[in-house]
């Protein structure tokens, strides 16, 4: 029972940081090219991605949620590195 905690820890540290990155970056894409725009608008998508796979993570922490996880941490990682792809080009 304390692996299905930490997954859910896990995920939750990581949507965290994500929406902490997303907010800050939200605040300054006024001012924003519009290729980053452009991109911001992808990562808008993947970030609704994201969020309905930790739904789904939380619904199926068991055998089948090695999935989802591998899923929701290949897009978290995806949306980090945009992150900061934005923040250098703000």
């Amino acid at each position: 029972m304390q692996q299905t905690e930490d997954v859910k820890q896990k995920y939750h540290e990581l949507i965290d940081a994500l929406k902490t990155q997303r907010d800050e970056l939200g605040l300054k894409m006024h001012l924003a090219s519009m290729e980053v725009q452009d991109e911001w608008r992808v990562m808008e998508d993947k970030w609704q991605h994201l969020q309905s796979k930790m739904g789904q993570i939380e619904k199926e922490i068991g055998g089948s949620s090695k999935e989802v996880g591998k899923v929701v941490h290949e897009l978290g990682e995806e949306l980090k590195e945009s992150y900061r792809r934005i923040r250098k080009l703000l």
